[in-house]
């Protein structure tokens, strides 16, 4: 006010005024932005004080193979059943009735009789049953009479893909029936190596047995001489090679 009064007084008495400069204007606040929120890491773990289990043990020649899902040491329980040819047929009549007949056996009559040789005459050949994949049941049938093994099965292996192999029934001096039990199905089994062929070493019969939970066994049933040593070098094996073992061999429950 004070300045436009004087400035209206130098008008009157000179004709001009000149306005002070006018103050510089102050720059528009800018509004503060608001400080960036810290980021958050999450802590590190603490050290688990306890010690990881340890890794599982990889498979070795002492442990049958197990099957998953299923019961018993070695993953079958319950009876085998026989596959293709090993069925009793109505020509197996006379392998029944000299199995029935021998002293205490007790051959079952639910169609779990497995047929691992037969001769066309009928009188003569080998029968086996499993109640369970840890028993068996044995019948070495000659002239119409039977002589019947039953005993458990090794809960070792001493060769992977190997339950059991024993002698079975000699016959005075005739041969020995050797019987085995082989993990899976992979017939037909043979003689193979370098070495000869024995005389007398029969031919090598086989049949496969299934467990419900779909495991197979393969049972075999060959002859050797009596009192005649075979070549050691002599092997029986599958048709894949995938089993092979000496056919002098013998693995029984208790041994080494």
């Amino acid at each position: 006010m004070a300045a436009a009064a004087g400035c209206a007084v130098a008008i009157l008495a000179t004709g001009a005024c000149t306005l002070p400069p006018a103050p510089a204007l102050s720059p528009p606040a800018v509004p503060a932005q608001p400080a960036a929120a810290p980021s958050w890491t999450p802590p590190a773990p603490a050290a688990s004080s306890s010690v990881p289990p340890p890794a599982a043990p990889s498979p070795s020649a002492s442990e049958p193979p197990r099957a998953s899902g299923s019961s018993g040491p070695s993953g079958s329980s319950g009876p085998a059943e026989p596959v293709g040819d090993a069925r009793v047929t109505a020509a197996d009549d006379r392998l029944l009735e000299a199995a029935r007949a021998d002293s205490g056996a007790r051959v079952p009559d639910d169609g779990s009789v497995i047929v691992i040789h037969r001769e066309p005459a009928g009188d003569a050949g080998e029968l086996a049953w499993l109640p369970d994949d840890r028993n068996y049941c044995l019948a070495v049938v000659r002239d119409a009479r039977a002589s019947t093994t039953c005993n458990p099965l090794p809960t070792s292996w001493a060769r992977i893909g190997i339950r059991l192999v024993t002698e079975g029934v000699r016959y005075h001096e005739g041969p020995t029936v050797y019987f085995a039990v082989v993990d899976g199905g992979h017939a037909p089994y043979g003689y193979t190596g370098p070495g000869p062929q024995s005389p007398g070493m029969g031919p090598v019969r086989d049949a496969t047995a299934a467990f419900a939970s779909g495991r197979t066994l393969s049972l075999l049933t060959y002859e050797r001489p009596g009192r005649q040593l075979s070549p050691g070098d002599r092997e029986i094996c599958s048709a894949d090679n995938a089993v092979c073992f000496p056919a002098l061999d013998v693995y029984v429950p208790g041994s080494p």
